[in-house]
Formats: C-alpha cells, sequence, structure tokens
C-alpha cells in the first residue's frame, strides 16, 4: 500500500494562528460585581447552613450515645492478687 502526501498540508499552514493573533484572542472577561456579592452570599449561606446542620447531628448523636449508655465508664473491679 502506498501512502499519498497530505494535500492538505498547505491548508493547515494558513490556518495556523500568528502570535499577534492569539495575544488578542486572551481576553478575561469582567465579572458583575453583583455576580460576585451574590457568589459570596451563597457560599457564606452554604458554610452557615452546613454549621447549623452539624450541630443539630453532632447534639442528636451525643443525645443518642447517652441513652443507650455507651458514654458511661465502664464498671471498675478490684483486682485481688492473691496477697
Amino acid at each position: 500500500m502506498h501512502r499519498i502526501p497530505n494535500s492538505n498540508s498547505q491548508a493547515l499552514d494558513n490556518n495556523l494562528v500568528e502570535p499577534e493573533e492569539n495575544d488578542q484572542m486572551e481576553i478575561i472577561e469582567a465579572y458583575n460585581p453583583e455576580t460576585k456579592v451574590m457568589l459570596e452570599r451563597f457560599i457564606l449561606m452554604l458554610i452557615a447552613v452546613g454549621l447549623v446542620v452539624g450541630a443539630i447531628l453532632s447534639v442528636g448523636v451525643v443525645y443518642i450515645l447517652d441513652k443507650t449508655g455507651l458514654t458511661t465508664p465502664p464498671n471498675q473491679q478490684q483486682i485481688n492478687l492473691g496477697q
């Protein structure tokens, strides 16, 4: 089998982006300040909700452990070593 040379090599070379054009394409989009404030409030609200849910769960776990007796220390017995 013979390979046919790529006839599109000239077209590919013409489609390459020049360095000057590449610099113009790197434009950083400016975000709306209202969007930034909204995202900050949303993140703070998520943190607050997480803290509240965590506090409720921890109180519930401690309550359940107290009711089942898993938080009481075990009974200690005096061991007589035969003296």
